[in-house]
């Protein structure tokens, strides 16, 4: 199994006004051990495929995935999603990646009331991650949803209802261990228990400690993810060797992606953190080879 990473381990989750450019992204993941990633935002990288393929090439790196993030609850906004999954798709099959990942954007809801939709909401979110999903198939790529904190899909019965409003052979699930437990609901049952759906794995963790402050106090999650609620793989309340144990015995080959929000209260830098998370999965990869 290939361990990816994304951009936005380094704090990057818009196509412009990042302080780190993309070349030296793709340097700074090969320094720190990895040879996959996702493209991250469209316009991030460049979108010319003979541009992004020779840089790729030459740094010895391979795409994974796409991740875009859409006002799904909006439904005028359905040709812009139309228009950005082609564009996506293009270069993503240019370049040889496998996966569409769609997300829904917490930066449309307001402040009080993150996640919350009506019933037309809910239908535009519906029928827009199908929309997206034709598209997606008609590339020949596999299309996977990622449930998100701040959304109107981040708990376990959202997840659940938006899985029995969409067709499997279109839809399918990318689980984010880290937002998942946000909650504290159970990735490792969670996947158990709908692995036929779950094509894509972004690998993340949750501070224990801190959770139970942000969900006794009701912090506010754009606080929760500033302040570092997402911490390193192996410091945790989500038991990722048992995880990855799980998840290789069960015969999954999809896109593992390490992930880590970056918070600018962690005290090393994203390219340590990135290493040590690297070090981490390799080992247990190791490890389950071995036995």
């Amino acid at each position: 199994m290939n361990i990816a990473i994304a951009p936005c381990c380094w704090g990057i989750y818009w196509p412009t006004g990042n302080d780190l450019g993309w070349t030296d992204y793709l340097d700074r993941i090969v320094a720190a051990g990895y040879r996959h990633t996702e493209l991250g935002p469209y316009g991030y990288f460049s979108t010319d495929p003979k541009v992004l393929s020779h840089e790729l090439n030459r740094r010895g790196l391979s795409v994974v995935a796409a991740a875009h993030v859409h006002t799904l609850a909006d439904a005028a906004t359905a040709d812009a999603l139309v228009e950005r999954t082609h564009q996506i798709c293009t270069l993503l099959s240019a370049v040889g990646g496998t996966h569409f990942i769609l997300m829904d954007e917490s930066e449309f809801y307001p402040k009080d009331r993150m996640g919350i939709v009506d019933e037309d909401g809910w239908r535009a979110v519906v029928e827009q991650t199908l929309l997206s999903a034709r598209i997606v198939r008609d590339y020949g790529l596999h299309f996977s949803f990622h449930p998100h904190v701040g959304t109107c899909v981040e708990h376990e019965d959202q997840i659940e209802g938006l899985l029995a409003e969409t067709d499997p052979d279109l839809v399918g699930l990318c689980l984010d261990t880290g937002h998942h437990a946000y909650w504290k609901a159970d990735p490792k049952a969670f996947f158990l228990h709908h692995k036929a759906r779950i094509n894509a794995i972004h690998l993340k963790n949750v501070d224990g400690a801190f959770r139970e402050k942000v969900l006794a106090q009701n912090i506010h999650c754009d606080r929760a993810f500033e302040e570092g609620i997402m911490t390193d793989l192996d410091r945790g309340a989500v038991d990722i060797a048992d995880f990855m144990r799980t998840l290789l015995a069960s015969g999954y080959d999809g896109p593992l992606v390490v992930e880590q929000d970056l918070a600018p209260s962690h005290p090393e830098t994203p390219e340590a953190i990135a290493a040590r998370n690297f070090a981490f999965v390799s080992a247990l990869l190791a490890e389950q080879a071995g036995r």
